[in-house]
């Protein structure tokens, strides 16, 4: 009799956690991409890995970065530029 308790308890807890409804558009946690980036180009993204969570930027596969602005952006050339056709 008691182990069928117990079953019976964590049947119970299984379906409060099945039913949960997330509201996702109040996330616990706020990630703020601002500042400078240390961009790199990993295949057809654009990758920043010194911030606190990496985040990306999808560039496609026409575009290779070449460099920097003084304001740190990214300058990029197309392949065709290039003569990478």
């Amino acid at each position: 009799m008691r182990l069928a308790h117990v079953k019976r308890k964590m049947d119970n807890e299984n379906e409060k956690q099945e039913s949960e409804v997330l509201d996702f558009t109040k996330p616990d946690y706020k990630f703020n991409a601002g500042g400078i980036h240390e961009w790199r180009q990993e295949g057809y993204y654009l990758v920043c890995r010194s911030c606190e969570i990496t985040h990306a930027q999808w560039i496609g596969k026409e575009k290779i970065l070449v460099g920097f602005t003084e304001e740190k952006k990214p300058l990029f050339k197309t392949r065709k530029e290039l003569n990478m056709s």
